[in-house]
Protein backbone atom coordinates (compact mmCIF):
# COMPACT_ATOMS: atom_id res chain seq x y z
CA UNK A 1 0.00 0.00 0.00
CA UNK A 2 1.28 3.47 -0.87
CA UNK A 3 1.44 6.05 1.88
CA UNK A 4 -0.80 9.08 1.43
CA UNK A 5 2.10 11.51 1.78
CA UNK A 6 3.94 9.73 -1.07
CA UNK A 7 0.79 9.79 -3.20
CA UNK A 8 0.29 13.47 -2.36
CA UNK A 9 3.88 14.25 -3.41
CA UNK A 10 3.40 12.27 -6.62
CA UNK A 11 0.32 14.29 -7.53
CA UNK A 12 2.13 17.56 -6.80
CA UNK A 13 4.88 16.56 -9.23
CA UNK A 14 2.35 15.31 -11.81
CA UNK A 15 0.40 18.56 -11.71
CA UNK A 16 3.64 20.55 -11.90
CA UNK A 17 4.49 18.71 -15.13
CA UNK A 18 0.99 19.37 -16.45
CA UNK A 19 1.40 23.03 -15.52
CA UNK A 20 4.71 23.21 -17.41
CA UNK A 21 3.02 21.85 -20.52
CA UNK A 22 -0.08 24.05 -20.31
CA UNK A 23 1.50 27.32 -19.18
CA UNK A 24 0.83 29.59 -16.27
CA UNK A 25 -2.07 31.53 -17.82
CA UNK A 26 -4.22 28.43 -18.26
CA UNK A 27 -3.17 27.16 -14.84
CA UNK A 28 -4.32 30.45 -13.32
CA UNK A 29 -7.85 29.63 -14.46
CA UNK A 30 -7.63 26.24 -12.74
CA UNK A 31 -6.39 27.90 -9.56
CA UNK A 32 -9.35 30.26 -9.70
CA UNK A 33 -11.80 27.38 -10.10
CA UNK A 34 -10.27 25.44 -7.19
CA UNK A 35 -10.27 28.47 -4.90
CA UNK A 36 -13.87 29.07 -5.94
CA UNK A 37 -14.67 25.44 -5.03
CA UNK A 38 -13.19 25.88 -1.55
CA UNK A 39 -15.07 29.15 -1.22
CA UNK A 40 -18.38 27.52 -2.18
CA UNK A 41 -17.90 24.63 0.24
CA UNK A 42 -17.17 26.96 3.13
CA UNK A 43 -20.00 29.36 2.30
CA UNK A 44 -22.46 26.48 1.97
CA UNK A 45 -21.29 24.93 5.23
CA UNK A 46 -21.36 28.15 7.18
CA UNK A 47 -24.29 30.11 5.79
CA UNK A 48 -26.72 27.63 4.19
CA UNK A 49 -28.45 25.73 6.95
CA UNK A 50 -30.25 23.32 4.62
CA UNK A 51 -26.95 22.20 3.09
CA UNK A 52 -25.27 21.89 6.49
CA UNK A 53 -28.17 19.83 7.87
CA UNK A 54 -28.37 17.60 4.81
CA UNK A 55 -24.61 17.04 4.80
CA UNK A 56 -24.54 16.21 8.51
CA UNK A 57 -27.30 13.62 7.96
CA UNK A 58 -25.16 11.76 5.41
CA UNK A 59 -22.71 8.99 6.18
CA UNK A 60 -19.06 10.08 6.30
CA UNK A 61 -18.37 8.38 2.96
CA UNK A 62 -21.19 10.33 1.30
CA UNK A 63 -19.91 13.56 2.84
CA UNK A 64 -16.49 12.85 1.32
CA UNK A 65 -18.03 12.09 -2.06
CA UNK A 66 -20.10 15.31 -2.06
CA UNK A 67 -17.28 17.62 -0.98
CA UNK A 68 -14.57 15.86 -2.96
CA UNK A 69 -16.86 15.59 -5.97
CA UNK A 70 -17.40 19.35 -6.00
CA UNK A 71 -13.64 19.97 -5.93
CA UNK A 72 -12.99 17.45 -8.72
CA UNK A 73 -15.82 18.97 -10.76
CA UNK A 74 -14.38 22.47 -10.31
CA UNK A 75 -10.94 21.20 -11.35
CA UNK A 76 -12.44 19.48 -14.40
CA UNK A 77 -14.14 22.65 -15.58
CA UNK A 78 -11.03 24.68 -14.79
CA UNK A 79 -8.99 22.47 -17.07
CA UNK A 80 -11.54 22.87 -19.88
CA UNK A 81 -10.12 26.24 -20.88
CA UNK A 82 -10.48 27.75 -24.32
CA UNK A 83 -7.47 28.50 -26.46
CA UNK A 84 -5.94 31.78 -25.30
CA UNK A 85 -4.91 33.40 -28.59
CA UNK A 86 -4.20 36.79 -27.08
CA UNK A 87 -1.38 35.36 -24.98
CA UNK A 88 0.11 32.95 -27.55
CA UNK A 89 2.49 35.44 -29.20
CA UNK A 90 3.79 36.68 -25.87
CA UNK A 91 4.15 33.14 -24.54
CA UNK A 92 6.31 32.10 -27.50
CA UNK A 93 8.76 34.87 -26.64
CA UNK A 94 8.75 34.10 -22.93
CA UNK A 95 8.73 30.30 -23.09
CA UNK A 96 11.19 29.67 -20.22
CA UNK A 97 9.31 31.96 -17.85
CA UNK A 98 6.03 30.37 -18.90
CA UNK A 99 7.35 26.89 -18.12
CA UNK A 100 8.72 27.87 -14.70
CA UNK A 101 5.54 29.71 -13.71
CA UNK A 102 3.48 26.84 -15.13
CA UNK A 103 5.37 24.40 -12.90
CA UNK A 104 4.65 26.55 -9.84
CA UNK A 105 1.00 27.08 -10.72
CA UNK A 106 0.53 23.40 -11.56
CA UNK A 107 2.03 22.35 -8.23
CA UNK A 108 -0.26 24.85 -6.50
CA UNK A 109 -3.26 23.34 -8.29
CA UNK A 110 -2.20 19.83 -7.28
CA UNK A 111 -1.87 21.05 -3.71
CA UNK A 112 -5.29 22.69 -3.78
CA UNK A 113 -7.06 19.70 -5.32
CA UNK A 114 -5.41 16.73 -3.65
CA UNK A 115 -4.78 18.57 -0.41
CA UNK A 116 -8.50 19.27 -0.19
CA UNK A 117 -9.33 15.65 -0.98
CA UNK A 118 -6.92 14.48 1.73
CA UNK A 119 -8.51 16.94 4.17
CA UNK A 120 -12.00 15.60 3.41
CA UNK A 121 -10.69 12.04 3.74
CA UNK A 122 -9.19 12.88 7.14
CA UNK A 123 -12.44 14.54 8.21
CA UNK A 124 -14.34 11.44 7.11
CA UNK A 125 -12.13 9.17 9.17
CA UNK A 126 -9.82 6.70 7.53
CA UNK A 127 -11.59 3.68 9.00
CA UNK A 128 -14.62 4.25 6.76
CA UNK A 129 -12.83 2.96 3.67
CA UNK A 130 -10.90 -0.18 2.87
CA UNK A 131 -8.60 1.72 0.51
CA UNK A 132 -6.99 4.10 3.00
CA UNK A 133 -6.03 3.60 6.60
CA UNK A 134 -3.95 5.45 9.14
CA UNK A 135 -0.34 4.28 9.35
CA UNK A 136 0.70 2.09 12.27
CA UNK A 137 4.14 3.72 12.47
CA UNK A 138 4.02 6.61 14.99
CA UNK A 139 6.62 8.62 13.06
CA UNK A 140 4.58 8.41 9.86
CA UNK A 141 1.40 9.19 11.81
CA UNK A 142 3.09 12.32 13.18
CA UNK A 143 4.11 13.29 9.64
CA UNK A 144 0.47 12.82 8.52
CA UNK A 145 -0.69 15.20 11.25
CA UNK A 146 1.90 17.80 10.24
CA UNK A 147 0.77 17.67 6.61
CA UNK A 148 -2.94 17.76 7.54
CA UNK A 149 -2.35 21.01 9.43
CA UNK A 150 -1.19 22.73 6.20
CA UNK A 151 -3.85 21.39 3.82
CA UNK A 152 -5.89 24.04 1.95
CA UNK A 153 -9.14 23.94 3.97
CA UNK A 154 -7.11 24.29 7.17
CA UNK A 155 -5.10 27.30 6.03
CA UNK A 156 -7.99 28.97 4.18
CA UNK A 157 -10.80 29.26 6.74
CA UNK A 158 -13.64 31.74 6.27
CA UNK A 159 -11.84 35.09 6.58
CA UNK A 160 -8.79 33.92 4.59
CA UNK A 161 -10.77 32.38 1.73
CA UNK A 162 -12.34 35.79 1.01
CA UNK A 163 -8.88 37.27 0.47
CA UNK A 164 -7.81 34.28 -1.63
CA UNK A 165 -10.83 34.73 -3.92
CA UNK A 166 -10.08 38.43 -4.24
CA UNK A 167 -6.39 37.89 -5.02
CA UNK A 168 -7.09 35.20 -7.62
CA UNK A 169 -9.63 37.33 -9.43
CA UNK A 170 -7.37 40.39 -9.37
CA UNK A 171 -4.73 38.24 -11.10
CA UNK A 172 -7.30 37.09 -13.66
CA UNK A 173 -8.33 40.66 -14.42
CA UNK A 174 -4.71 41.79 -14.73
CA UNK A 175 -3.70 38.89 -16.97
CA UNK A 176 -6.73 38.55 -19.21
CA UNK A 177 -8.04 42.11 -19.55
Amino acid sequence: MVSLNVLFSFFLVLFAVIGAMRGWAKELLVTASLVLGLFLLQILDRHVGVYRTALAAQEPTSQFMIQGGLMVLMAFFGYQTPRLRALEARVLRERFQDVVLGILMGALNGYLLFGSLWYFLDKMGYDQTALVSLPADPVLLQRFQEIIEILPPNILPIPHIYFAVGVVFVFIIVVFV
